[in-house]
């Protein structure tokens, strides 16, 4: 285990502690009531970009600060105000639907609970979900043009991304696979914990999708036998 690998876990481990203990989890959380943008920007700037990091870490084998990385920060960030908006957004409309009959959310404790997050989920990642990743997939490659000297035009930025994969995987796996289910458990949070939670999210896909790059290519160990596994076991 690397210095580096140790520093961004404890890294990690300082910031949930941050929410956690009750020294300081008290003032953040009066903080996210007034103050949520701000937070949600926080959140995701600072989480996100730390899973950005370990992506490299895990595709190259060691840590390297990427071109650019303030921009991919700042992209995040934003994401984490549109964020907080949408979970609003969806989960008060779910329960307003709901309530009208237009959607079926039960009666009242657990079961109620459990219907308003999977509808809320569910909704907001078929709708809101693939717009989003579509506009960080154009904004991460535009990033990446530019880091590399690069002076695309916009359309020609679009048009170099692989939409082809973005449909089958991204939105055809990822969202009903992953997203769908985790976020329905994110909603059954109280919502002060609901942002960091689906910041989190971002390093734990970001793994997952990290391993399923590698699982696909097949990698080879250092003794140079391939341990990628045949698909069909």
């Amino acid at each position: 285990m690397r210095r580096g690998d140790l520093l961004w876990g404890a890294s990690l481990a300082a910031v949930i502690a941050l929410f956690v203990l009750p020294s300081t989890a008290t003032f953040l959380l009066d903080f996210n009531a007034h103050h949520a943008y701000v937070m949600g920007f926080v959140k995701f700037a600072l989480l996100a970009t730390m899973g950005e990091l370990l992506v490299i870490r895990l595709e190259e084998g060691d840590w390297r600060r990427p071109a650019w990385l303030w921009a991919k920060s700042l992209v995040w960030g934003m994401v984490g105000v549109f964020v907080v908006l949408m979970f609003s957004l969806f989960n008060t409309g779910v329960q307003g639907a709901g309530a009208k009959g237009l959607l079926p959310i039960g009666g009242e404790g657990w079961p109620r609970s459990l219907l308003v997050a999977f509808w809320t989920s569910f909704i907001m990642n078929l709708t809101f979900g693939p717009v989003f990743m579509a506009a960080h997939r154009i904004s991460d490659a535009w990033i990446e043009d530019r880091s590399k000297g690069g002076r695309r035009a916009f359309g020609d930025v679009v048009a170099a991304v692989d939409w082809k994969r973005f449909l089958g995987f991204v939105v055809g796996k990822t969202i009903p696979l992953f997203w769908i289910p985790v976020h329905t458990l994110v909603f059954l949070l109280p919502s002060e914990y609901r942002i960091l939670a689906a910041a989190l999210l971002s390093i734990a896909l970001g793994v997952i999708l990290t391993w399923g790059k590698r699982a696909k290519a097949g990698l080879v160990d250092k003794s140079g036998s391939n341990v990628e596994k045949e698909a069909k076991r």
